[in-house]
């Protein structure tokens, strides 16, 4: 088989058809400063700095698709949070202080245009014309629960989950209709895959009668907006939903830590079998253990585990279980690249 660009290549598999290889796709986000040299704020806010780390990245490592963003502050602070940036390369940019104090200002939501997220839509523009449409520039849609619990906070949400259900709700549909219209703005820019982060799925956080309420329903309503786009979603923590997940969302591919959670690829790949679903696994490689602590033969060993395990018939990416730290070292990501390359060529077994 003839090689394949990368944006071949990852919509091959997302279409269900045997690429020339497995993509490796990491979500890397605040990588992209250490990999322009600069400090994360100036990163964070400056959409050409934010494309020369993203393209630097992408250029070194080899690796199918770029996310232009600076992780969850970026997104939050569109609603009215404040993000505190610290003093170095490596640091993601966090949450400092939430917007809605009280359950009364549900309501009161509304979307500003911040420097973060104007940085993100010019970085994508100029990352997509300089690869010349050959790389996937991914998008970024939110599950409005996942997004609420930055806004408000993890415990206060969960709280109006059971005291102020009523005014969670109302912010919920706002967060909804908002998370819609940034689809809307991604897409006139050309963007097709969307990385979907629905954290909050998880039996660690929320029972599936509390998701079946305040999750399942607003997490539809994004998707609808984005059924004629691919979407790869990612569920979190240490019992993730990710049966809840695979029976019920229209997603094209979904990613979790399976190195480290309740589900394995495996458990996955039979979930798909008993669901009847052809939702692409994407995972394989830890990336807090072996990405970040492992040798490039650690990775090597885990990334070909993963591929032998279930790439079988195409549907596999290869990536971690969550972002890739800005720590992970450099030859530890060529590792995986370099792995995807030798081992996860079709037919799976030739090996080059």
């Amino acid at each position: 088989m003839e090689e394949m660009s990368s944006m071949e290549r990852v919509t091959a598999v997302l279409n269900h058809k045997i690429p020339d290889r497995v993509p490796v796709i990491f979500w890397a986000l605040t990588i992209g400063a250490r990999e322009a040299g600069i400090k994360m704020f100036e990163y964070s806010t400056d959409g050409k700095k934010m494309a020369e780390g993203q393209l630097n990245y992408l250029r070194r490592y080899g690796v199918d698709a770029v996310i232009p963003g600076s992780g969850i502050a970026e997104v939050a602070e569109m609603f009215g949070t404040k993000t505190k940036y610290y003093d170095t390369m490596y640091d993601t940019p966090a949450i400092g202080e939430t917007v809605v104090k009280k359950p009364d200002d549900w309501e009161k939501l509304e979307l500003s245009i911040t420097p973060g997220i104007s940085a993100s839509l010019e970085a994508t523009l100029i990352i997509r014309e300089e690869t010349n449409n050959e790389v996937p520039v991914m998008g970024t849609v939110v599950s409005p629960l996942t997004l609420a619990t930055w806004i408000r906070g993890m415990a206060e949400t969960i709280r109006d989950t059971r005291k102020n259900p009523d005014e969670l709700h109302k912010g919920l549909n706002i967060i909804t209709d908002i998370e819609r219209d940034m689809v809307d703005a991604q897409i006139s820019l050309g963007t097709e895959i969307f990385f979907m982060p629905i954290t909050r799925a998880s039996r660690d956080l929320f029972t599936d009668k509390q998701y079946k309420e305040f999750g399942i329903p607003y997490d539809l309503k994004v998707l609808e907006s984005l059924k004629s786009n691919y979407v790869i979603g990612h569920v979190c923590g240490n019992y993730p939903m990710l049966d809840t997940i695979i029976e019920r969302y229209p997603l094209s591919a979904v990613n979790w830590w399976d190195r480290g959670t309740k589900y394995s690829l495996k458990d996955g790949r039979d979930m798909k079998e008993r669901y009847n679903s052809k939702v692409v696994l994407v995972g394989g490689l830890d990336q807090n253990k072996t990405l970040i602590m492992g040798t490039p033969k650690d990775v090597e060993n885990e990334a070909r585990d993963a591929i032998e395990q279930v790439a079988i018939d195409g549907e596999f990416i290869l990536s971690g279980g969550c972002e890739l730290s800005a720590i992970t070292p450099p030859e530890n990501i060529l590792a995986a690249v370099e792995t995807a390359k030798r081992y996860g060529k079709y037919p799976i077994g030739w090996i080059v």
